[in-house]
């Protein structure tokens, strides 16, 4: 049976993940490593008319959350993946693929998925334990939006952090409950994000909103 035909949307964002080959770590610094994919990003932004809204770049993998309006996903990120990967292998001199697969996306629906894969982007590197607050780990799209370096990354579309910015830092800071955290990983995993029921106790989680004081 042949393959549905992917149409990308054009009216909600994606979250968008993709990691390196075998989960190795990239074979060059991370400054390197953060120059390449942003200038990539860029181009991306430009070419293909994207709307960038976060992007964290990990030690073996990114997430961002990006729109598509003219439905050309696919286009762009299989040009940003191959760019990227010829340049940082050009860099270290691999002659291997760098990324283990295509990337996964998630279909972001509903303000509650929106903004919760949002936080959960931002959130990777204190996860990780390679930060204690989100504005603190400099491979990642919050630095600029609050000017704390210069970026190339063009990011627009963000309506989260808006009229109360340092209202929405401490959203972005305060913990994912654990249970949030586990509907969140699961939500991702699809191509559009859903609720499951907890196999624990058979009730759904509900993801909640932010209120910014």
């Amino acid at each position: 049976m042949p393959r549905k035909k992917f149409t990308p949307s054009s009216d909600f964002p994606y979250h968008i993940t993709a990691r390196s080959r075998n989960q190795e770590w990239y074979k060059l610094p991370m400054p390197d490593v953060w120059d390449i994919y942003s200038d990539y990003l860029f181009f991306i932004q430009k070419a293909y008319s994207l709307e960038i809204h976060n992007f964290v770049l990990m030690n073996n993998h990114f997430h961002m959350i990006l729109k598509t309006p003219h439905s050309n996903l696919d286009q762009a990120m299989n040009y940003f993946l191959r760019e990227v990967s010829k340049e940082i292998g050009r860099i270290s001199k691999r002659t291997n693929q760098i990324f283990g697969g295509p990337y996964h996306r998630s279909l972001l629906k509903t303000d509650a998925h929106y903004y919760n894969a949002y936080k959960y982007v931002y959130q990777n590197p204190i996860r990780a334990g390679l930060c204690q607050n989100v504005e603190d780990y400099p491979y990642s799209t919050i630095r600029n939006i609050f000017g704390l370096q210069r970026s190339v990354i063009p990011v627009s579309g963000d309506n989260i952090i808006g009229e109360n910015p340092f209202a929405a830092l401490r959203w972005l800071n305060q913990k994912i409950e654990d249970s949030a955290l586990n509907c969140i990983r699961k939500g991702l995993k699809k191509h559009e994000f859903k609720i499951q029921q907890d196999k624990n106790n058979g009730k759904i989680v509900e993801l909640s909103l932010p209120h910014f004081d």
